[in-house]
């Protein structure tokens, strides 16, 4: 047998695997005649006002919300089927907006809804796998968020990761974005080494597509430059050294590998320059869409949270495999040297404060992780511990609320859509059992969750994915 056949093989029987074993953890599968269900007595938040609701009734009508109001006002339909939510508040299903799950077939997807992730963005990964976990979840076959993708990374010489695209030209970068576009991508994704050319040429293709462009900013220029030219959804907090310094002092900074770079960057930067003041200014007023991902930079840039990523008990969730293939020591990319620990943690409370200051500028902020991984990056309990820290960075809970909600669906373009319980809508919310405005934590108290109208349980979820 060949190899890539051998690798089909594999492929469809991991697929088939996930999904007998997914078919056990749905609470209720929607038949075609299924009456009307009927949230009834919590408390909902409103994530575009920030008020809560009391007594509030949400009556849901296949995969959609029909009609929002409160007890008294709106009946609820004779033999609807009943979630009693009095003593409990609802918030829209969350996002985690930066995402890598489209390499690995066997990852326990359903640890997004247990913990009331509805929606992802996988911001770079093979195409194909994508395009397969995105159907098998679309068909019932696995239970899993709605996933939206960039497929491949667009990069150029010397590519960071060998799965990324080289585009080294604007005839290539055009024909690799219109390519992809065509694969069923939802959006594409740049990375570090892309020419100035090449960036305006991508954006332009996928702007004449009505399809947006997220990534990195590109080392040969500053955020500034990316910014004015359109790349204007920006992952990470990637500030390079020309931003604030001479050519010849960031070129000594500038490319050198993730760990060290960011580290010794980030010890040059002062918050009250007037340079990054300016950069915060422009970041808001052309409507710049931030995303922290400050999860996967506290698991590498902090050496406390680092060690303690093998043993963390969100780990008995993955598959015995994947946790020794994910437990093997990261690549000198990622690890920051002995001698750049204390400066590499200080770094880590820069990018806290700097997110502070952008959100009270008038910057969008969403929430991603840059999971799945271990620990603090697992699927799902990852986006909790990142709105955590965007608690740290200033925001209050409501818009940390807003980050993993209705500003995230503004920046996946799908806010008509998803991003809030309003009547036409998608019917993806959660239950909790505590009021996540008095403490963001209490978005993990999750009762029940709804995706599309179909209703699971948490605790089934996190069973069925436990190893023994």
């Amino acid at each position: 047998m060949t190899s890539s056949a051998q690798m089909r093989r594999g492929v469809v029987a991991m697929v088939a695997a996930a999904a007998v074993a997914g078919a056990q953890l749905l609470v209720r599968a929607q038949p075609a005649t299924a009456p009307i269900t009927a949230i009834t007595g919590g408390t909902l938040i409103d994530v575009r006002s920030g008020e809560r609701v009391p007594q509030a009734v949400v009556l849901i009508d296949g995969d959609r919300i029909k009609s929002v109001g409160r007890a008294g006002s709106l009946p609820v339909p004779a033999g609807a089927q009943i979630v009693d939510a009095r003593g409990k508040w609802l918030i829209p299903g969350l996002f985690d907006m930066h995402c890598h799950v489209g390499g690995t077939l066997d990852l326990p997807l359903e640890l997004f809804l247990a913990n009331g992730v509805t929606t992802i963005r996988d911001t770079g990964g093979s195409v194909t796998n994508q395009r397969l976990m995105r159907d098998a979840i679309a068909s019932g076959k696995r239970i899993g968020p709605r996933l939206y993708f960039a497929g491949a990374v667009l990069d150029s010489y010397p590519p960071v990761f060998p799965s990324n695209w080289i585009v080294d030209t604007p005839q290539r970068a055009t024909s690799a974005v219109n390519f992809l576009l065509d694969q069923g991508v939802d959006l594409i994704k740049v990375y570090n080494n892309i020419s100035e050319e090449v960036l305006k040429t991508i954006l332009s293709t996928a702007q004449a597509r009505k399809t947006v462009v997220v990534g990195h900013v590109p080392r040969t220029m500053t955020m500034t430059h990316a910014v004015e030219l359109g790349l204007t959804h920006l992952e990470h907090i990637r500030i390079t050294g020309r931003e604030v310094m001479s050519k010849a002092d960031a070129d000594e900074i500038d490319f050198l590998p993730l760990s060290r770079r960011e580290t010794l960057l980030w010890g040059r930067y002062d918050l009250a320059s007037p340079k990054l003041k300016a950069l915060i200014a422009l970041l808001a007023q052309k409507k710049v869409f931030l995303d922290p991902t400050f999860t996967v930079d506290e698991a590498f840039f902090v050496e406390s949270v680092y060690q303690a990523q093998r043993s963390h008990p969100n780990n008995r969730y993955l598959p015995a495999a994947m946790l020794e293939q994910w437990s093997k020591p990261e690549p000198d990319l990622y690890r920051v040297p002995p001698e750049l620990r204390t400066m590499a943690a200080e770094g880590f409370s820069k990018r806290l404060q700097f997110i502070g200051l952008a959100y009270r500028a008038g910057v969008s902020i969403i929430a991603g992780t840059d999971g799945a991984g271990l620990g603090t990056m697992m699927p799902g309990f990852g986006l909790h511990h990142e709105l955590a820290l965007l608690t740290r960075a200033g925001l209050p809970p409501i818009d940390v609320l807003r980050a993993a909600t209705v500003t995230a669906a503004q920046a996946l373009g799908h806010e008509h859509e998803l991003g809030s319980i309003e009547a036409g809508k998608l019917a993806d919310l959660v239950v909790l059992t505590a009021d996540p405005l008095a403490d963001i934590t209490n978005a993990q108290k999750i009762d029940v969750v709804v995706k599309g109208g179909q209703i699971y349980s948490p605790r089934k979820l996190l069973e069925g994915a436990a190893r023994p």
